[in-house]
C-alpha cells in the first residue's frame, strides 16, 4: 500500500460505540488534523441509514482541507463486532463512511486496547455501554474473556438494573436514602410503589430502549457507591469481582511477572471502579497487575491500527505525536 502514499496522505480512525461516533483524521507523522464527535441512539448492527456516517466523514475531511482520495486507510472499531459472523454487517457500516480507500474493521475494544496501551501487551478492562476484557500477550496473542464463555456483568445497564431490583425487593437501608431519592427522580415516579408498578410493565419500553434508559442511570449508582450506599457498593463490588475473575483467566497466558492493566468506558472510568481496578490483585502465581493510565483514546488507537495496516511503524514516536493533541488523549 505504501506506493499509493504521498505527502498529502492522511488516515482516518473511527470509534463507533453504543452511544457516540468519534472520528480522527491524522497525517502520517501522527499529527491530528481533525476530530469529530457525534452522539448516536442507534447500535451499529441496527444501522440501516448510512447517510449520517458519510456526512460526518465529509465534515472531518472539510476540517482538514483535504480530498477524500487523500485518506490512505480507514480503521473502524465497532461495538458488537464479536466474531467472524459479524464481519459482513460491520464492513457495510465501514463502507457507509463513503471512502474508497482500503479499510479494516475490528471490535471497539481492540482500538481501545491499542490506544490505552499504545500497542503494547496487557489487559484492557472495557466497561461502559458494553463489557469485555481483552488481552494482548507478550507473544502477540489476542484473547478475550468471552473466549472462555465468561462475561463480567459490569456494563452500565447491569449496574443500574441490579440497583433498582435490590431497592424494589425491599433491600434498602437508611444508607441508601440518596440512591432511592435519585432513583425516583430519574424514573419520574413519586414513590417506590409506583416505580414497582412501572417496572412490572417493563417501563412500557422495548428491551433496547429500556437498556439505554438504565444505562443512563448507572452514573448515579457508581457515584453513590463512592458515597457509601450499601446497595450501590454491593452492586459495584460484585461487578469488580467478576472483572477480577476475567482478568485472572487472561493473566494465565502472560509470561509475567508484571502484567499492565488499563481501562476504558464510562463505568470503568468512574471514581469507584478506577480505585478498585488500581488495587486489583492477580490470583495467578508469580504474576501481578500493574495499573497503567490509558495513553490514548480509542479513536487514536484506530489511527495506530491504520498506520500498522499501511505497513508503517507507529512505535513510541507515533504515539507521542498523537499525544500532543488533546483530541487523542484521555
Amino acid at each position: 500500500m505504501l506506493e499509493k502514499i504521498n505527502a498529502d496522505s492522511v488516515v482516518a480512525g473511527v470509534d463507533m460505540g453504543g452511544t457516540n461516533v468519534r472520528i480522527i483524521i491524522a497525517d502520517l507523522a501522527g499529527r491530528v488534523r481533525a476530530f469529530i464527535k457525534k452522539e448516536t441512539d442507534e447500535l451499529p448492527r441496527k444501522r440501516t441509514d448510512m447517510t449520517p456516517l458519510a456526512e460526518l466523514m465529509h465534515e472531518a475531511i472539510r476540517e482538514v482541507g483535504c480530498e477524500p482520495d487523500d485518506i490512505a486507510f480507514l480503521a473502524v472499531g465497532i461495538a458488537g463486532l464479536d466474531d467472524e459472523t459479524d464481519k459482513p454487517w460491520a464492513e457495510r457500516v465501514a463502507e457507509g463512511f463513503g471512502l474508497s480507500c482500503p479499510s479494516r474493521v475490528v471490535n471497539d475494544a481492540v482500538i481501545a486496547h491499542r490506544g490505552a496501551l499504545a500497542g503494547g501487551p496487557g489487559i484492557l478492562v472495557a466497561s461502559g455501554t458494553g463489557s469485555i476484557l481483552l488481552a494482548h500477550t507478550e507473544h502477540g496473542k489476542w484473547l478475550r474473556n468471552y473466549d472462555f464463555g465468561h462475561y463480567a456483568a459490569s456494563a452500565a445497564r447491569f449496574l443500574a438494573y441490579q440497583a433498582v431490583y435490590d431497592v424494589l425487593a425491599g433491600r434498602e437501608s437508611p444508607g441508601d436514602g440518596v440512591l432511592v431519592r435519585d432513583m425516583l427522580r430519574f424514573f419520574r415516579t413519586p414513590n417506590l410503589r409506583d416505580l414497582t408498578e412501572a417496572a412490572s410493565r417493563s417501563f412500557s419500553l422495548d428491551r433496547e430502549r429500556r437498556d439505554r434508559l438504565f444505562g443512563m442511570f448507572a452514573p448515579i449508582v457508581t457515584r453513590e457507591a463512592e458515597a457509601g450506599s450499601p446497595i450501590a457498593v454491593r452492586v459495584c463490588d460484585d461487578a469488580v469481582r467478576q472483572i477480577g475473575v476475567g482478568a485472572d483467566l487472561l493473566a494465565s497466558f502472560f509470561a509475567g511477572p508484571d502484567i499492565p492493566i488499563s481501562q476504558t468506558g464510562s463505568v470503568a472510568s468512574s471514581d469507584y471502579f478506577l480505585n478498585a481496578l488500581q488495587e486489583l490483585a492477580c490470583a495467578q502465581p508469580g504474576r501481578r497487575f500493574v495499573w497503567t493510565e490509558p495513553r490514548l483514546t480509542p479513536a487514536a488507537g484506530a489511527v495506530l491500527i491504520a498506520y500498522e495496516s499501511l505497513g508503517l511503524s507507529f512505535g513510541d514516536s507515533m504515539a507521542e505525536a498523537l499525544e500532543s493533541s488533546p483530541d487523542a488523549r484521555l
